[in-house]
């Protein structure tokens, strides 16, 4: 080897020395999808509650800061701010939004009538003017729903299995949350062909939460349902206000129960999340949301914390605990 081809074999070897791996290189900005996420709670809930969701895109392909960049937006509990925050998100110009309850949806749907969304729970979204139909969404909206019909019935159903001496029954939620509204109007009836009182109490945001479960004390409630994702978000906090006066929490969302609520009945969430992940992957790849069907729940839990039963000296039915899917010691 000649002098002059020496040369060129060291300064080849020192710039591929210097150069970072293949694998490492990020890829060409123009190449990242961008993904808006509008979430109502704060960043540490959201990214456990989320992480489902996320771990589906990755393993989809969708490896975020290579392939997808995700515009992250939080409203921190209080919901009034939705609206303000999906606007502003739209002005990052997004590809899609991704809001999975469907408060957040909403919310989205109102800053935009273009950019694709996509929702993971809620409840009747035709009724909530997110869609025309489920078959044939027909705007710029699709998802996956928690149920079409309430399961308030059911819940309080499986509550007066455990404590049939309740009379007194609150019912905590959001108003701005479409869930709330349908409960109430499935359960006054049901109520009062039961001879139950029904005592209804809303809250949006921390202050307001935390004032209405202190009404519902005040009322001397036997039991609260639940409903609604503050409900979910602030479960810390409510099982907390409630342990206190040993009042039972029925919670229409899993995590409600693993915190220390009585019982849930609901959707699978993990398993929504991660079918709502499918939905935002078609889209990414060219599908239209007009033309993707709203999904329908293939799953639901019963959760009973039976550590919880025996702290409040309630005697769990055997019959009930094997109809659960998971039993809380």
């Amino acid at each position: 080897m000649n002098r002059r081809r020496i040369l060129q074999v060291a300064i080849g070897v020192g710039v591929a020395s210097c150069a970072p791996p293949l694998w490492s290189q990020q890829a060409p900005a123009a190449s990242i999808r961008r993904v808006g996420v509008l979430a109502p709670s704060t960043r540490a809930k959201e990214e456990a509650t989320l992480k489902p969701f996320f771990e589906e895109m990755r393993r989809l392909g969708w490896i975020e800061g290579h392939s997808i960049a995700y515009d992250r937006t939080y409203a921190d509990d209080r919901h009034k701010d939705l609206p303000k925050l999906a606007a502003e998100l739209v002005t990052h110009k997004p590809e899609l939004i991704y809001a999975p309850p469907q408060i957040a949806a909403m919310a989205a749907k109102q800053a935009t009538q273009t950019i694709p969304i996509v929702f993971a729970t809620g409840i009747d979204p035709v009724a909530a003017g997110l869609v025309t139909s489920l078959a044939h969404p027909g705007g710029n909206v699709t998802g996956v729903v928690s149920v079409i019909d309430s399961l308030a019935p059911k819940r309080l159903e499986l509550l007066r299995e455990i404590l049939p001496t309740a009379k007194r029954i609150g019912l905590l939620g959001d108003s701005l949350d479409v869930r709330l509204t349908n409960d109430r109007a499935v359960l006054d009836p049901m109520v009062s062909a039961l001879g139950l009182t029904l005592i209804v109490r809303e809250a949006s945001n921390p202050v307001e939460f935390d004032a209405a479960i202190a009404s519902l004390m005040e009322q001397r409630v036997d039991a609260i349902m639940a409903v609604t994702s503050i409900s979910s978000n602030l479960r810390e906090r409510l099982i907390e206000l409630t342990s206190r006066r040993r009042v039972p929490v029925v919670g229409s969302l899993t995590p409600v129960a693993e915190v220390g609520g009585l019982l849930s009945y609901s959707a699978s969430i993990p398993d929504q999340l991660r079918r709502s992940a499918q939905l935002v992957d078609k889209l990414l790849k060219g599908a239209k949301p007009a033309d993707l069907a709203v999904e329908q729940p293939s799953k639901y839990e019963l959760v009973i914390n039976l550590k919880t039963a025996r702290a409040l000296g309630l005697t769990v039915p055997p019959s009930l605990l094997q109809r659960a899917d998971v039993v809380i010691q």
